[in-house]
């Protein structure tokens, strides 16, 4: 076999939707860490995001719907990196379309 092989491995991160965010560097340690913020092209929605897509005045109509669609499961929903509940694109759908309904 010959030596001068090359492996080539994509990247899975897009590059242009990470942000490096800044901060002073003092002293060098073994375990520096580095703070990655994807930006948010990723399709989960918080309570009061969800309030303002559907028009929704309060934080307890959004809570209350949730609950008697049962939209607390996890396929639904997740934690986010503030500890806080965040709900994916079907949740959205399944809310509007309860919403369309009721309104039909």
């Amino acid at each position: 076999m010959s030596k001068n092989k090359v492996l080539k491995i994509q990247c899975q991160i897009l590059i242009e939707n990470i942000k490096l965010k800044k901060f002073d560097i003092n002293t060098s340690a073994a375990n520096d860490e580095v703070n990655i913020e994807f930006s948010h092209q990723i399709n989960d929605y918080s309570i009061r995001d969800l309030m303002k897509i559907l028009n929704i005045s309060t934080i307890k109509e959004v809570k209350y719907l949730i609950k008697n669609l049962e939209l607390e499961q996890s396929k639904y929903r997740s934690l986010n990196s503030h500890k806080k509940w965040v709900y994916n694109n079907n949740a959205l759908n399944i809310l509007k379309l309860y919403l369309k309904y009721k309104a039909a």
